[in-house]
């Protein structure tokens, strides 16, 4: 397998091959090979003329390094930063300027992401794709500013992943949706996919790093090439030189994604500096070797020997007594990091809240990079950073489903058009809408493959149309489905394999403004409408609902709410907010404490015995369960949850239900015995000297009777 680099870069709107704002750097040592990308990115305007400059600087930084990657990576960063924050220091304000940096530093396989300040990056594996950006992390602050940097690391196998990295102005210009879209067809054709997207972009930057089986050989400038020498040489048109044993020198060998604008044209971009306004150099300063040979006056030999003797003396001295002053203050340093990071663990600890939790164990991490950077041998390093990640890993409650039952597979079973649409689940039964043919299907789970046709648009019902469906919900009560369809027309289906769609009545349906979605409870229908801010309930009367309806928020902003549940609270899911009603008043926020937000959740049910909610969160790939009063509890995840539409919970919660676009399936959820994070492992001691470790905080999972 060959690591493939392929990019564009469009500059003032013009299409280049090799963008002003990216460096790519290889060394070979043996039989190691070490490949470096830098992606800067300006922060405003006048920040752009100083982008190319950084990035050789911390290309050339890190290749002067002997740590870890990791630690090296934090140290070139840290010190371009010093040297951007003291110019700027030493500028007006309306000079400043400050970038964000992203690096991805490849070797045997593996690639480690730094990210600082601005900047976007994606990670395409076969499970998912996952957005890197350092928004609401301490990582957003960019190189320049006044406040120390705390860049964050990401590392993965390429093998079966791909790495974009791209200007974050992209983003905006086309949508999150468009650039994973582009990432799903593959890495031969994503780069191009991606261009004809962002042709509009004026100025911006792709790379995109893969594993692929080609031919090709790639090589980069050496790693350790000189800033200076570089910038001279390409003027005057002369290919890079480097060092011996540093790898071929010839230029980059990339390819271009297919594009229709013709070969790209090198172009550069007119320098925005004031008159006078110099970058200092990034680079560390040479020591010169010898005097000039000025014409001052002869020094006296005897003064001279004592100077040398002086000298001798000081260098005998230095030698003897600097490394071991060096030695002890690396050795401070690094107690300085390990007992901040243990600090922070025994905070996290006891905190009382999953948000403090994960900040604190976060912080920790730092602080372990940290100390990587001064000694990346030292066995407390990884004790400290093993302590720190246990605990994120039972904040993160990842389970992965091992066993994901089929109850009913689509292609061979049901005619097509086919668009399953919703799930819901009964007590005999499961129940499937879809809006293909605006069909609903009761779905035997006992019998695999076994789905009988009870509703259809354009039948008649009780001398009714019925219409294309548009909300289903399990009454309990009765042991009947409810369907909502396009004219308002409420039907009621029993839970019989032979039982035919019955009109009933919901007063006042004409007047409602939208039916997003519905759901009963203790006999009650609630339906959803979120054009009129409100959700309605309606008392039952007689066999349906032909009673008043009020409501149940007294009117609240959810106009982009589409699914809701109901346990005599109220819970929606809004966008990617999971909210929470009781008696008309929104409570804290759900799900406190989880690793990522929801993004793009679809469905939402609900565990009433246990007060568990169930998300299926389509754009994570994933089933997030969570506590009805507050806390996240864990998240489920399969290969198969790349396209949810739904998800139903068994009235035993014993299993849940997935709908995704081919089938329907089950498997069965942990029990909620223990909140995430609420069993501590014991903090490594930092000293030679026995210490006393942080002692357990144990969080029980708060559970609720649902209210009535």
């Amino acid at each position: 397998m060959t690591t493939w680099v392929g990019r564009y870069a469009i500059v003032g709107g013009q299409v280049q091959e090799h963008g002003p704002w990216l460096v790519d750097r290889q060394r070979q040592r043996e039989e190691e090979v070490l490949r470096l990308l830098v992606l800067t990115e300006p922060s405003d305007v006048r920040s752009a003329d100083f982008c190319k400059e950084v990035a050789e600087a911390v290309a050339s930084l890190f290749a002067r390094e002997s740590l870890s990657i990791t630690g090296g990576l934090l140290r070139a960063l840290r010190q371009a930063h010093g040297n951007l924050s003291e110019w700027n220091r030493r500028s007006l304000r309306e000079h400043r300027v400050s970038i964000g940096v992203t690096c991805v530093a490849i070797r045997d396989g593996e690639a480690t992401i730094a990210q600082v300040g601005p900047g976007v990056a994606y990670l395409a594996g076969p499970e998912r794709i996952e957005r890197l950006g350092t928004e609401g992390t301490p990582a957003a602050q960019a190189l320049g500013g006044d406040a120390a940097i705390e860049p964050m690391f990401t590392a993965t196998p390429l093998a079966g992943h791909e790495i974009l990295l791209l200007s974050s102005a992209a983003e905006p210009a086309i949508g999150r949706e468009v650039i994973e879209e582009a990432l799903v067809v593959g890495p031969e054709r994503a780069l191009a996919e991606l261009f004809r997207r962002t042709r509009g972009v004026p100025d911006m930057t792709a790379v995109l790093v893969a594993d692929l089986d080609i031919d090709e050989t790639q090589e980069a400038e050496p790693l350790d090439y000189g800033t200076e020498g570089r910038t001279s040489m390409r003027a005057a048109g002369t290919p890079a030189r480097g060092g011996s044993d540093w790898g071929d020198t010839s230029g980059p060998v990339v390819s271009r994604p297919d594009v229709d604008s013709g070969p790209p044209v090198e172009r550069r971009r007119p320098s925005q500096r004031k008159a006078g306004s110099r970058l200092p150099s990034l680079r560390r300063p040479r020591t010169v070797g010898r005097a000039g040979r000025g014409g001052g006056a002869a020094v006296p030999w005897r003064l001279a020997g004592l100077v040398a003797g002086l000298a001798a003396v000081i260098a005998l001295l230095a030698w003897a007594l600097l490394p071991r002053l060096l030695d002890q203050d690396r050795a401070a340093e690094l107690d300085r990091a390990l007992a901040a990071a243990t600090q922070q663990i025994s905070a996290a600890d006891s905190a009382t809240g999953p948000n403090k939790r994960r900040q604190a164990l976060q912080q920790a991490l730092v602080e372990v990079e940290k100390a990587r950077a001064i000694s990346s041998q030292d066995p407390r390093v990884e004790a400290v950073e093993k302590s720190a990640r246990e605990r994120l890993d039972l904040l993160d409650a990842i389970t992965n489903v091992e066993q994901l039952t089929p109850v009913l597979t689509f292609a061979g079973t049901l005619t097509v058009p086919l668009n399953p649409e919703q799930l819901v689940v009964g007590e005999r039964a499961v129940w499937l809408m879809e809006s293909g043919r605006g069909r609903v299907f009761r779905v035997d789970p006992q019998t695999q493959n076994s789905a009988i046709e009870v509703y259809r648009a354009g039948e008649s019902y009780s001398r009714t149309t019925a219409r294309d469906p548009v909300a289903i919900a399990w009454d309990g009560s009765k042991n009947r489905l409810l369907v909502l369809d396009a004219g308002r027309t409420l039907f009621s289906i029993g839970d019989d394999a032979s039982a035919r769609p019955v009109v009933i009545a919901l007063r006042g349906a004409a007047d409602l403004k939208s039916t997003v979605a519905m759901t009963a409870y203790l006999g009650n229908l609630y339906i959803l409408d979120s054009a009129g801010g409100e959700v309605w309930r309606y008392l039952p009367a007689g066999y349906g609902f032909d009673s008043e309806r009020t409501g149940a928020l007294g009117g609240a902003e959810i106009a982009q709410a589409s699914e809701l549940a109901v346990d005599g609270d109220i819970f929606l899911l809004d966008g990617v907010r999971l909210r929470h009603f009781r008696q008309g008043r929104e409570q804290a926020a759900l799900l406190q404490g989880i690793d990522k937000p929801l993004q793009a959740p679809i469905a939402l049910s609900e565990d009433l015995l246990r007060g568990i909610l169930y998300v299926a969160d389509r754009g994570n790939r994933r089933i997030v369960a969570g506590d009805r009063e507050l806390a996240f509890q864990r998240q489920y995840r399969h290969a198969d949850f790349g396209d949810l539409r739904g998800v139903g919970v068994s009235s035993d919660g014993a299993r849940v239900y997935i709908l995704t676009g081919d089938r329907i399936a089950w498997f069965q959820p942990r029990p909620p015995s223990v909140a995430p994070g609420g069993v501590a492992t014991p903090v490594p001691s930092i000293t030679a000297t026995p210490s006393t470790t942080a002692t357990p905080t144990p969080t029980a999972t708060p559970t609720a009777t649902p209210a009535r």
